[in-house]
């Protein structure tokens, strides 16, 4: 018997193992083909840049029955070829007269609109898909690497009833108090820069009913305000009490952009794994690590050793060779092809 002659039920098996370039070979065979792939072509993506992206909200656009079909997808707006912005020259080319200036001032603003202009395309195009495919999705990677972007607040708002894994690198505000995953298990925060961590676990714990896996990477506040990260867990796990005046100027922003006040930081009661990884110490000149840094690396040690739950991971070394960035895209995408392949991928600490 042929393969061709086999029942669609083999045929949909054999592609749905197949790799990339397999699947597409099988859409071009004929229609029959085409349409048992069409499925399994759809259901992981991967979109590491912007153009990439866009090309995809330009298929949903003509056929957005293909949303349906998502229910694992990788987005970044840059990979590490072009993580930095190229300048053009006439930036960092200084005038020499008036005139110079003055055509150097109108390209920069001219050079500025275009730019906000390929931003804007990308924030309409990444809420077009999510609103399309956020039904269906039970994975989700979003890589936010342009401090420009500002669009993960109201992401997080769309529905994802059936979202069971979620990983967010970027610079992400508190957790909207509109925030509910009914179903989400595992939870990765990477690289964050939110300014209120009180809001976000207070709103974790509400919205994110089922969640078993919280990991922090490297958030910035472990510069910044590293001791504070540090009493934040500590609220959390209950081994600390809540400072009310800190409480007090705890507020975010609902929907409708008014202050509401949040309680104290809380983890849901079905969390089983609590992961967090910092920033290696920053030396001052006399080579030993700041005050700040050397407090919460002793808070969070006991606590480690106080909790059942919660596991302290090692920084990444500076002078490690996959290292060049928080959460890079490198080590972000190699977590998620293992986890698209049954690994463990950034949860290979929780065994």
């Amino acid at each position: 018997m042929s393969f061709g002659q086999l029942p669609p039920e083999i045929h949909s098996a054999v592609s749905s193992v197949s790799d990339i370039s397999s699947k597409l070979s099988l859409c071009l065979v004929s229609k029959y083909f085409y349409d048992i792939t069409l499925p399994h072509l759809y259901e992981v993506l991967c979109l590491p840049t912007r153009p990439r992206f866009l090309s995809l909200a330009t298929t949903f656009t003509y056929k957005p029955e293909f949303a349906r079909l998502v229910r694992h997808l990788f987005a970044s707006d840059r990979n590490s070829y072009e993580f930095y912005v190229s300048l053009p020259d006439f930036i960092v080319c200084f005038p020499q007269n008036d005139k110079e200036r003055t055509i150097r001032r109108q390209r920069i603003r001219e050079w500025l609109s275009e730019r906000e202009q390929e931003l804007a395309a990308y924030r309409f195009a990444i809420h077009q898909v999510l609103s399309l495919t956020s039904p269906f999705l039970k994975s989700l990677t979003l890589l936010h690497y342009e401090h420009a972007l500002n669009i993960l607040h109201g992401l997080l708002l769309l529905p994802f009833p059936n979202l069971v894994e979620l990983t967010i690198r970027g610079d992400y505000p508190p957790f909207p108090p509109g925030l509910y995953l009914p179903a989400l298990e595992r939870l990765h925060l990477a690289a964050g820069d939110t300014p209120n961590p009180f809001a976000s676990l207070a709103t974790i714990a509400d919205g994110c009913p089922r969640l078993t896996h919280l990991r922090i990477t490297e958030p910035i506040m472990c510069i910044l305000a590293g001791p504070l990260l540090a009493h934040t867990i500590e609220i959390a796990l209950g081994y600390a009490t809540c400072n009310n005046q800190i409480l007090a100027a705890t507020k975010v922003a609902d929907k409708c952009g008014r202050e509401v006040a949040v309680g104290p930081p809380r983890l849901p009661p079905t969390l089983t794994h609590l992961l967090l990884q910092t920033y290696a110490a920053e030396l001052n000149a006399f080579g030993v690590p700041y005050p700040d840094h050397v407090e919460m690396q002793e808070r969070l040690d006991a606590l480690q050793k106080k909790s059942d739950i919660f596991r302290l991971l090692s920084p990444l070394s500076l002078a490690a060779n996959d290292y060049s960035l928080p959460y890079c895209f490198e080590v972000a995408h190699r977590h998620w092809e293992d986890r698209m392949e049954g690994g463990d991928g950034c949860w290979e600490d929780c065994c």
